[in-house]
């Protein structure tokens, strides 16, 4: 996969739209990363990468962290 494979996964998955997302877009300054969404991520990153822990996912402070744990 791809990392602009992982950057859609992860637009859909926060439902932001399609290329809203760079490696270097800080998680804190989007709405949709909160918990809920984190959890939800989690849940769909398992398909991909079934070791995915919440925690790991919580501490990532950048998309592109994100796609490297997928």
């Amino acid at each position: 996969m791809t990392t602009n494979e992982k950057m859609e996964l992860i637009e859909r998955v926060l439902r932001l739209e399609p290329n809203t997302l760079t490696e270097t877009t800080k998680l804190n300054t989007l709405q949709e990363w909160d918990s809920l969404n984190i959890l939800t991520s989690q849940v769909e990153f398992t398909a991909i990468q079934p070791d995915m822990q919440f925690d790991t996912l919580y501490t990532c402070n950048t998309v592109g962290e994100v796609c490297m744990l997928i």
